[in-house]
């Protein structure tokens, strides 16, 4: 699945998100698929709650954790990947400017 910052997730609107101390977990109701996360996970998942934009999800997290960008973009896309292909998620890909 090619998946890059421009692009955008959406969840979807059968999956449920509860916190757990510091763990959180995700649910979809329709095919009872169920995923954990860690505090970082979990603080992930609600900026792209928040935004939807892989970007700006980058851009906040890059922020508030002292970590290396490249490493943290790599995350953050393969954990997209996991998402959608666990059906949590949808990928809205980037919109390409028709001048170029």
């Amino acid at each position: 699945m090619n998946i890059s910052l421009k692009d955008s997730l959406v969840i979807r609107q059968e999956v449920v998100f509860r916190e757990l101390g510091d763990e959180a977990v995700l649910l979809n109701l329709k095919t009872g698929t169920y995923f954990g996360f860690d505090p970082v996970g979990a603080r992930i998942w609600r900026l792209i709650v928040e935004h939807g934009s892989l970007a700006r999800v980058l851009e906040v997290m890059l922020e508030e954790y002292e970590v290396e960008p490249g490493m943290l973009e790599r995350d953050l896309l393969e954990l997209c990947r996991q998402l959608c292909r666990n059906g949590l998620g949808d990928l809205v890909p980037a919109r390409h400017d028709a001048t170029g």
